[in-house]
């Protein structure tokens, strides 16, 4: 399997950046690389499959599907992110769609041969664990966030909380390097995309941030955390 070229360093706090290289290179040779077009999915809710994801390239949003019809999104995940694994890990179909929102290369592992590295690297596994925790602290927040604060909060948080994960340090403040689009700002602050489109409008009046497509940048961090709190 050949080695990808001009990757991006993984972000920070990231799967891929806290195994070291050792581990990295275990991941590379039990998986093979996989490259997904902006729209695709990587897999649909429902699926039986059951391979990890690991991305190196490109983001990806993660979707549900409720009784409604309506569609709703979970999360959004960048470069060093891993994915999937809580089906490979119990077996169980997939609880969520994960579609590419710009060019994804990602390293995809069989079950069964994360499992058999899990089970003989008790680093990896703690890793492995320390994400899936970090998540669950993740979702607990979020629903704090929804349930006490008003939309324009929620957004600013949002916002800053991809700065800290995703943030690319530009000359005029921090690029979230993650393409976002309203849609999927809506899903995530539990609003509605006119809300969120306000919300946008009004941090750039107040020179907060400013917005190109699909792109975020924040150009006075600490006035948007004070907007949180």
């Amino acid at each position: 399997m050949g080695e990808p070229q001009d990757q991006p360093s993984p972000h920070r706090g990231t799967f891929w950046a806290m195994l070291d290289p050792a581990e990295q290179a275990l991941m590379r040779r039990a998986g093979t690389v996989r490259r997904f077009e902006p729209g695709e999915s990587l897999c649909r809710q429902g699926d039986s499959s059951r391979h990890v994801y690991v991305l190196l390239m490109g983001s990806i949003e993660i979707v549900t599907d409720v009784a409604t019809g309506y569609e709703g999104v979970l999360a959004v995940r960048g470069p060093g992110d891993i994915v999937g694994e809580f089906a490979a890990l119990d077996g169980k179909p997939r609880s969520a769609t994960m579609r590419a929102l710009d060019p994804v290369e990602a390293i995809v592992v069989p079950a069964e041969r994360f499992t058999a590295l899990c089970q003989a690297r008790s680093r990896l596994a703690w890793t492995v664990l320390r994400v899936i925790v970090e998540r669950l602290r993740e979702i607990s927040h979020q629903r704090a966030e929804h349930g006490g604060r008003m939309v324009e909060q929620r957004v600013a948080a949002l916002l800053v909380d991809l700065a800290g994960r995703y943030g690319v340090t530009a000359g005029d403040g921090v690029t979230i390097s993650i393409p976002l689009t309203q849609k999927s700002m809506a899903g995530l602050v539990a609003a509605s995309r006119e809300s969120v489109v306000r919300v946008l409008a009004a941090l750039r009046r107040q020179r907060l941030i400013k917005t190109g497509r699909r792109q975020v940048t924040i150009l006075r961090l600490e006035e948007l955390k004070r907007l949180v709190s």
